[in-house]
């Protein structure tokens, strides 16, 4: 759950990073599935808002009430339809074309949960919808290129008024779980190094390889249509990308397998 200074400076390290390669596949995924779709984890709106504005029809779901207000805020002339829940146990009380599980949301699931997760996205799309989530591999701390246990600066953003923004991360790593423990430690300090605004937070996130995440899919009732590297279509994807777009689509005939 995001706090009023997170959730103010999710946006900020996000535009810092400049062009969002991620929107034009979600754009390319939503013209397959033309009907309404469904953003779980929807956040403050970074995505849902252009994809309103340029005319998708697309409703948002977070747990978090300030993201939400965040995104009512920014969408507001678009009239939004939003819904306040859990990832894990959403009932939305409709049927989508398409539901999009992207910014890597859906590894920060536990992983007990994830089939069932993947079963509920099924009973929430018509024949034939499609899945689109994005997920990634994080190479640098299975290498051993980032150290365990020590604080680094993990992105920096100066804010409207000229006052720095930064996040500062310390990880742990369970490689045969496929774990990775994160803290986070949001600071705003001013020009001449005030220490203005601070927060902390943690999450573990869950990272899977293609060949398992083809497996769940499977056995959730879907087929694995695409997988893109790096949110690039014309790159070749394996176990060496650091991020992997998965595009699936509901099998007509085909009931999820109980846990």
């Amino acid at each position: 759950m995001y706090d009023q200074l997170e959730a103010q400076l999710h946006d900020l390290f996000w535009a810092a990073e400049g062009q969002n390669e991620e929107l034009s596949l979600i754009e390319n995924f939503l013209q397959q599935y033309p009907r309404t779709a469904l953003e779980l984890g929807c956040g403050s709106g970074r995505l849902l808002a252009p994809l309103l504005e340029k005319g998708y029809l697309i409703e948002g779901l977070d747990n978090s009430e300030i993201m939400l207000q965040l995104c009512k805020d920014r969408s507001q002339k678009y009239g939004p339809v939003l819904h306040r829940a859990n990832i894990e146990d959403f009932s939305t009380g409709s049927i989508y074309g398409a539901i999009t599980v992207p910014a890597f949301t859906l590894q920060l699931i536990k992983p007990e949960q994830t089939s069932s997760v993947l079963n509920n996205i099924h009973q929430h799309l018509h024949p034939g919808g499609g899945l689109y989530f994005s997920i990634f591999i994080p190479w640098a701390e299975i290498t051993g290129e980032l150290e365990e246990d020590l604080w680094y600066l993990d992105q920096e953003a100066m804010t409207p008024d000229g006052h720095s923004a930064r996040c500062y991360t310390r990880f742990q790593i369970r490689r045969i779980s496929q774990a990775l423990s994160r803290d986070h430690r949001y600071e705003i300090v001013a020009q001449d190094n005030e220490l203005l605004e601070q927060s902390e937070s943690s999450q573990i996130l869950t990272w899977y390889w293609q060949r398992e995440m083809a497996l769940i899919l499977k056995n959730a009732g879907f087929t694995i249509q695409q997988v893109i590297g790096d949110f690039d279509a014309e790159l070749p994807c394996d176990d060496n990308c650091q991020i992997l777009t998965v595009i699936a689509s509901k099998n007509e005939e085909h009931a999820p397998q109980p846990e």
